[in-house]
């Protein structure tokens, strides 16, 4: 096997500090019902839901909006009399909704958990034998004599968890009590009435004691699963996009995102329909808020990374809606330009003068989040768009002019959306970064990993706020290895182009196994389990080993392998990807001495449709996984031999 020489050469730029990081958006049940470790659905009897007969393809074919409804009791079952929704002297007056039971001789209240929008009667509770669980409601006695009591309960009727007494009185009152997991299995939250009369109910949280953040006093709303939190750790981010994604523009007016009423004490949160129900059998997806902008700055700062909301520009989904908010009128500027301004407060404020500041001290943190970039707007394009765009940033940077700014480009990579975004942004504000959007097959991926060898390194920089080797036009399997090893190769352009692209979000973050609305995603979960897929391994390889600056090199590389070498005063990071169908012989020169012993961390598989998979009441099964081991070199030269269709990352000490 012929061998291929390549000599490691000088710095040519620094690599963005920021350059790989994370985007949540709440798609596939990646909040509610998974980050979310409240296990309860529609927990404040405040739900809203699509119509059941509203189609996907008629918000794109027709830009028709959804008829949209309270079903203030959907996924609440109850036996030995009657339920009502109320709002009379609520506990809440954000939030005004609740149940009143009629209870004529006994009866029994009953959560299964969420299902994933199938509409199916399964319980999902998740219980785990030895675990504590944490239950909290309002109760509010208006004639009721007689016991409550809650447990989980598997469909058989056996107990999952010991029994809880909750106490009432006759005004609301929070009751919070623990039960033990007395057995492993699924089951639904039964709250059993012994007695008679009328009650009130609201605000039900059952959850793990064992969360993210357990015991920290600033953790004092909403809370996340710890497993799924530790896989964002592993993956070394630098920032985190959030909450969207579509969902920040809406499918129609009034659905845009409203992150005022993510903020708060969770009884005060208003729950808001997710435009991502569409794509659900019973259209049943809404956004509790019980996971919230709160959570999501307090995600940023225990993960050590940059916070980036995106807000609302005044134009709903432009694939779903026609519908824009004047920019010339009142509206525009209270519910956008000052929306935006107000967030900046939130996040950065004195509480001592700011409203929204002291809304975040009164949760458990006075300090600032330290917030330092902003983006307006998700996948819009166009002049109008373009006009907004710069309104609100004049009106940002006019009161916090180190506040940088993140601009929409459309939904494509290329068309006219793009190059006038690229136009306007160069031409008026070439400060800015531009969020280019991209789901295209492992082919296009190959075919674009020079795409900005050419782009200018003056004026606006490159955020890739949402990627991934997935073609939406066709159908194929998910998540395979053939994905990820187009998505590395691609990353190896990326990375050697690290002064223009500032900045990576691979898109989706986190889906539910079976009750997905996209097909492909980085990380898999079901009640119990996440699944690490091959591309999730590919962004760890590459954003957990990489220098601050881009190291050139010269030598022909083989057809099918690409690489990227970047240092720090320590260390060299070399990623090779080989798609080749044959195995490759690299001899690398350094131009100084190397320690003889380096790591490397390689993934392969000669299966391109290979994948990890979970199902929704499954165990995780891995066929793709790195391996780490070590290699040995002499004086200033490597020489490693890669396998077909292999992710190769070695850690090089310098002497």
């Amino acid at each position: 096997m012929k061998q291929t020489t390549v000599t490691i050469e000088e710095s040519t730029h620094e690599v963005s500090p920021l350059l790989y990081g994370l985007f949540l958006e709440d798609i596939s049940f990646s909040c509610d019902g998974g980050l979310n470790t409240n296990m309860v659905i529609n927990h404040s009897f405040d739900g809203v839901y699509m119509d059941s007969s509203y189609s996907q393809l008629a918000a794109l074919e027709e830009k028709k909006a959804p008829d949209v409804f309270p079903d203030r009791l959907r996924y609440w079952e109850f036996e030995g009399g009657k339920i009502v929704s109320m709002s009379d002297e609520p506990a809440s007056e954000w939030n005004p909704w609740y149940a009143r039971l009629d209870i004529s001789s006994g009866g029994v209240l009953k959560n299964r958990g969420y299902n994933g929008g199938h509409g199916r009667k399964e319980n999902v509770f998740s219980i785990r034998e030895g675990h504590c669980y944490e239950m909290s409601v309002y109760l509010r006695n208006v004639s009721y004599e007689g016991t409550i009591t809650a447990a989980v309960k598997d469909s058989s009727g056996r107990l999952l968890t010991d029994s809880g007494e909750l106490l009432s009185g006759p005004e609301w009152k929070k009751c919070t009590i623990r039960l033990q997991g007395t057995a492993a299995g699924r089951g639904a939250l039964e709250i059993a009435f012994s007695g008679e009369g009328v009650i009130d109910i609201d605000c039900i949280i059952f959850s793990d004691t064992d969360v993210w953040g357990k015991d920290d006093e600033r953790w004092s709303g909403g809370h996340f699963r710890k497993d799924m939190v530790e896989a964002l750790k592993e993956l070394k981010p630098r920032f985190m996009r959030f909450p969207g994604g579509c969902i920040v523009e809406g499918a129609y007016p009034g659905n845009e995102y409203a992150w005022k009423d993510t903020v708060g004490p969770v009884i005060d949160r208003s729950p808001q329909v997710n435009l991502w129900a569409a794509l659900t059998e019973d259209k049943g997806y809404c956004q509790s808020y019980q996971i919230g902008f709160y959570e999501f700055f307090l995600l940023c700062e225990d993960l050590g990374i940059e916070p980036l909301p995106i807000v609302w520009a005044g134009l709903n989904c432009q694939f779903r809606s026609n519908e824009v908010i004047d920019t010339e009128s009142t509206d525009f500027y209270e519910k956008v330009v000052q929306n935006a301004l107000d967030l900046i407060e939130y996040a950065n404020g004195d509480p001592a003068v700011s409203k929204w500041a002291k809304l975040r001290a009164d949760a458990g943190h006075p300090a600032p989040f330290n917030m330092k970039m902003i983006g307006i707007g998700n996948e819009n394009y166009g002049a109008d768009y373009h006009k907004k765009f710069e309104i609100v940033k004049r009106e940002i940077q006019a009161r916090y002019p180190e506040m940088r700014c993140v601009m929409s480009s459309g939904a494509f990579p290329d068309g006219k959306d793009l190059d006038d975004t690229w136009e306007t942004a160069n031409e008026k504000f070439p400060d800015v970064c531009i969020d280019e959007h991209f789901y295209k097959s492992n082919e296009w991926f190959y075919s674009q990993i020079h795409r900005y060898d050419s782009y200018s390194r003056e004026g606006a920089k490159v955020f890739i706020g949402e990627y991934a080797a997935n073609d939406l036009t066709t159908e194929h399997k998910m998540n395979t290895f053939g994905s990820a090893l187009a998505e590395a190769a691609f990353l190896t352009g990326v990375e050697k182009n690290s002064d223009v692209v500032a900045m990576t979000s691979y898109a989706p973050l986190f889906a539910m196994s079976e009750g997905m609305q996209w097909s492909h995603n980085l990380i898999w979960f079901n009640p119990e389990y996440i699944l690490k897929t091959p591309n999730y391994f590919v962004q760890q390889m590459f954003a957990a080993h990489i220098g601050e600056n881009v190291i050139d090199y010269k030598g022909m590389l083989p057809e099918g392998v690409y690489l990227s070498v970047t240092a720090d005063k320590n260390r060299y990071y070399v990623k090779i990807v080989n798609t080749g169908d044959g195995d490759a012989n690299i001899r690398i020169d350094f131009d100084e001495k190397i320690k003889g012993q380096v790591s490397c961390t390689s993934m392969h598989s000669d299966d391109l449709e290979c994948a990890n998979e979970l199902t929704f009441t499954g165990t995780p099964v891995y066929r793709i996984t790195p391996e780490t081991y070590e290699l040995l070199c002499k004086d200033h030269v490597l020489e490693v031999l890669l396998s077909s269709h292999s992710i190769n990352v070695y850690e090089i000490s310098k002497l």
